[in-house]
């Protein structure tokens, strides 16, 4: 018999599939679920593969639980995942430059401006 899930609740479940809107996931009693890419963390996630892999155990919490008994998760309020959070905050331009941009002097000249402003706003959060 499955356990009921209860919105609020953090369980462990574990990847089975991932897909570019989000991960599939399965409890230990194989209730499935999903962890929609806006649920990996407050920050913009492009690809979830940088953050999931299929196999993995993560600690998630139920947002909702469908008439099917589907779970709805987010891993917003697990710790490891706003550390990368925080971590991502704190990346360097070069950084950002090796993860989404070919390197040329084009390249550069257009995204100039974006990282000023990128550059201001952090001085002014300080």
């Amino acid at each position: 018999m499955a356990k009921k899930y209860r919105k609020g609740q953090f369980i462990k479940v574990k990847v089975t599939g991932i897909q570019p809107y989000g991960a599939f996931v399965k409890t230990p009693d194989n209730q499935e679920g999903l962890i929609h890419i806006s649920e990996v963390m407050n920050d913009y996630v492009h690809d979830v593969n940088q953050f999931l892999s299929k196999g993995q155990i993560v600690r998630a919490k139920v947002l909702s639980v469908d008439k099917n008994g589907k779970l709805n998760l987010t891993l917003k309020e697990n710790e490891y995942f706003k550390n990368e959070e925080r971590k991502r905050d704190r990346r360097s331009v070069l950084d950002q430059i090796k993860d989404t941009e070919e390197y040329g002097f084009e390249s550069i000249r257009q995204k100039m401006p974006e990282w000023i402003d990128t550059a201001k706003r952090h001085l002014k959060d300080k």
